[in-house]
């Protein structure tokens, strides 16, 4: 037992060593601007996911998984990908197939929590546009202090979406695509 517990008390010790020891290298080590900026969208995202989750029901699509990819490319440009699947369940015997608005409202629900759309006819209704959109990257998102407003705007105006939505019957699927501040995004062939 006394021979379990100095075992026990020499491993705590060298991994005490080993965290002081790695503590000392990071000290001087800064995470660059851009991982970081990724990192803040990566976390903002994490975050409001769940906005669509709470959607559903008569006006909204129910989807049964989302996920997400952030990039940055040599452009400097942050590109965010993002799947969502249907239910399965609710969509294989609802006939209802994903349109432009639903692209629309996925990329809202998550950097607004608002549809964009009118409850009942489900046209744009413009509370959703570029300048909420923007607004909110910059509070939440941009809110960094070392950034500068030109900084933060081209950050903004360089950042794309690109949204699969992804039906029980896959030639229903449907991908759009444009500038996160986009009031409306394209639908892609």
């Amino acid at each position: 037992m006394k021979m379990k517990i100095c075992k026990i008390a020499l491993m705590f010790s060298f991994f005490i060593l080993s965290v002081n020891a790695s503590e000392k290298d990071l000290k001087n080590k800064f995470l660059p601007l851009v991982d970081f900026i990724v990192l803040k969208y990566d976390l903002f995202l994490q975050k409001n996911l769940k906005n669509l989750y709470k959607g559903g029901g008569v006006t909204g699509v129910a989807y049964q998984s989302l996920n997400y990819r952030i990039n940055m490319n040599s452009n400097e440009s942050i590109l965010i990908t993002l799947n969502a699947t249907m239910d399965k369940k609710r969509y294989l015997s609802k006939k209802y197939y994903p349109k432009l608005k639903d692209c629309n409202q996925i990329r809202n629900k998550i950097f607004t929590n608002k549809y964009g759309y009118s409850l009942f006819s489900q046209k744009f209704n413009n509370l959703v546009n570029d300048e909420l959109l923007f607004k909110t990257i910059d509070e939440n998102i941009l809110n960094i202090s070392s950034l500068s407003n030109d900084l933060k705007k081209k950050i903004i105006e360089n950042t794309n979406i690109n949204i699969n939505i992804f039906h029980p019957n896959s030639s229903n699927n449907l991908n759009c695509s444009g500038k996160l501040i986009d009031a409306e995004l394209e639908k892609k062939d």
